[in-house]
């Protein structure tokens, strides 16, 4: 049985209560008032016992078969019978005949014609009867059917008869007519009422389900009426704000990820170890995800060299086994990633692929990410992330706006470190040429020294002879100077060199000593071996054959002095040198 169905029982059970009501206050009237007539012709033994019996006959009924509707059909036929009860005690007062429309009007209580059936055939078939039967007293002198009182007229004719009984069936007709009206009325009453209750449910239910769309709750169970147009507009409405609160929610992970996303690179770009190992704790935190690593795309030998990929920063690895691990372009998920520039999302890992430990022992991961680290169409690296909750399109959409970043930054530190790098070279280099130049320093104060002692000579000499001085002043002047690379490459060198040899600085710069020697001698072992000396940082001082560039010998009296860096290196070789004529 549905609710509406059970709504309509109860609402049919009190109209049948209100009219028991009116009927059983009927009926004991009907028996008070047969008590009364009883004192006009001592009718008591009637009045007393047909009353009784009628009050047994109905409320006897009601009381054995409550749930029944036995009760209506008895108390009408009872009605009928006082009403008969009513005429016999007044010896056919026609006044009383108009108890049954009494009844009648009761039984209208009831709302369904078929109640009034059994008064009506009792009334039908009394007053056949006994009008028949008065009338038969009448006409023949029959004493006994004269006592069968129906009228106070001596007796009813057959068009009075049928006056009397059509006026009583026009009664009845219209009080079933009305009964049925009235149970049509009913019935759209009830409709009413119950189209009533339902709306003011659905408000009760739209009010709580409108308090839970004030409140956030979006995901609220609600059922929704087919009729129910204010439910609709608020399901409409929740889902537009369900949407709306989505989308935000979203962009608010968004915009609040890269934000903070780009504070900790702004924080941690000086070293490209830390910017990783910050970059990819936040993501794998902020992503409620459980490990990750980021692996930076390397080329050391330039650009025609291959390309591999290293793992520098990571959350949650097994740290000593995969920090520094390198990976080849295109080999497995990672070089896969980094070699089509596309993120991989994998639900289903491969056996063993990774796992995922913690206190209490490891597992495979459900979801796995790979996420090309890349600006434009350049890839600086790749980041793979793992955990055990699916991601949702926005946060995959977030990892890749976050790799842009990254890759920014990646750059940018890559950058930073290589200018670093340059920068402590050239301050290296400072440093050695500072060295150089107070090695040179020293050694032209040695040749300075070396100038004094020989002028100090020359001035002695000078003053034994002339001659003498004359030769000295010449041999300074004709002081040549040329530099070289540890291996004998021609750096530079001075005029008085380049006019002793007979050459142009371009004619020798970028070669090798061994132009200034003969052929035999430049291939053998002692030629080798002199470099070799030099090399290893040792002077060389004596006369030494050269040829120019014409063919000539030339002597020079000379000096290789090997020029070091700050490690100990032989940097370059300085040769200061004077000829001496033939």
């Amino acid at each position: 049985m549905t609710d509406k169905q059970q709504k309509l029982e109860e609402y049919k059970g009190e109209i049948n209560k209100r009219a028991d009501r009116v009927l059983s206050f009927t009926i004991a009237g009907y028996f008070l008032f047969g008590i009364f007539l009883a004192f006009f012709y001592d009718t008591w033994l009637v009045g007393l016992c047909v009353g009784f019996l009628n009050l047994a006959l109905y409320f006897g009924t009601k009381l054995l078969l409550p749930k029944q509707k036995a009760h209506h059909y008895i108390g009408s036929l009872v009605m009928a019978i006082f009403m008969a009860q009513f005429i016999y005690q007044m010896h056919g007062l026609f006044e009383m005949h108009f108890t049954a429309f009494i009844a009648i009007i009761v039984l209208i209580g009831y709302q369904d014609w078929k109640v009034m059936l059994p008064a009506t055939i009792f009334i039908v078939i009394h007053h056949a009867s006994f009008a028949y039967i008065q009338y038969l007293g009448v006409t023949e002198g029959n004493e006994a059917y004269q006592q069968i009182y129906f009228t106070q007229l001596d007796y009813m004719d057959l068009q009075t008869f049928l006056f009397h009984v059509g006026l009583v069936a026009v009664a009845v007709v219209i009080a079933g007519a009305t009964s049925i009206y009235m149970k049509t009325r009913s019935m759209v009453i009830f409709d009413r009422m119950h189209l009533a209750d339902i709306r003011a449910m659905q408000t009760e239910v739209n009010i709580e389900f409108a308090k839970e769309i004030a409140n956030s709750n979006y995901d609220y169970q609600y059922e929704l009426s087919t009729d129910d147009q204010l439910g609709k507009a608020l399901v409409d409405m929740r889902d537009s704000l369900k949407v709306s609160a989505r989308r935000e929610k979203q962009e608010k992970f968004m915009n609040a990820g890269l934000a903070k996303l780009s504070d900790i690179i702004r924080d941690h770009n000086g070293s490209m170890e830390e910017l990783t190992y910050q970059t990819i704790t936040f993501l794998v935190k902020y992503m409620e995800l459980n490990q990750g690593g980021i692996f930076i795309a390397h080329n050391d030998k330039g650009e025609n060299e291959e390309t591999y990929l290293e793992l520098q920063g990571c959350y949650a690895f097994e740290r000593r086994k995969r920090i520094n691990q390198k990976v080849g372009v295109g080999e497995g998920l990672v070089g896969q990633c980094y070699l089509e520039k596309d993120t991989l999302y994998l639900t289903e890992i491969p056996v063993d692929y990774i796992r995922i430990k913690s206190g209490l022992g490891d597992a495979n991961p459900r979801v796995l990410i790979i996420v090309p680290i890349k600006r434009d169409a350049m890839v600086e690296g790749v980041m793979e992330l793992a955990g055990f909750q699916e991601l949702e399109d926005y946060q995959i959409e977030f990892l890749k706006e976050a790799g842009e970043s990254i890759a920014v930054a990646i750059n940018t530190t890559k950058v930073n470190e290589r200018t670093n790098s340059l920068y402590q070279q050239s301050l290296q280099q400072t440093e050695e040429m500072k060295a150089q130049e107070e090695e040179m320093r020293q050694n032209m104060e040695e040749m300075e020294a070396t100038q004094e002692e020989i002028s100090r000579k020359n001035k002695e000499i000078e003053k034994q002879s002339a001659e003498s001085r004359s030769l000295l002043n010449g041999l300074q002047s004709l002081m040549a100077i040329i530099e070289f690379e540890p291996n004998g490459t021609i750096i530079e060198a001075n005029d008085n060199f380049l006019n002793a040899m007979n050459y142009s600085l371009e004619d020798i710069q970028g070669k090798h000593h061994r132009i200034f020697a003969s052929d035999e001698y430049a291939k053998s072992d002692e030629y080798k071996s002199f470099w070799k000396e030099l090399g290893n940082g040792h002077s060389k001082k004596g006369v030494f054959e050269r040829f120019s560039s014409t063919g000539d010998l030339v002597k020079l009296n000379a000096v290789y002095t090997p020029i070091l860096d700050d490690t100990g290196s032989v940097q370059k070789v300085v040769k200061l040198a004077t000829v001496e004529n033939e």
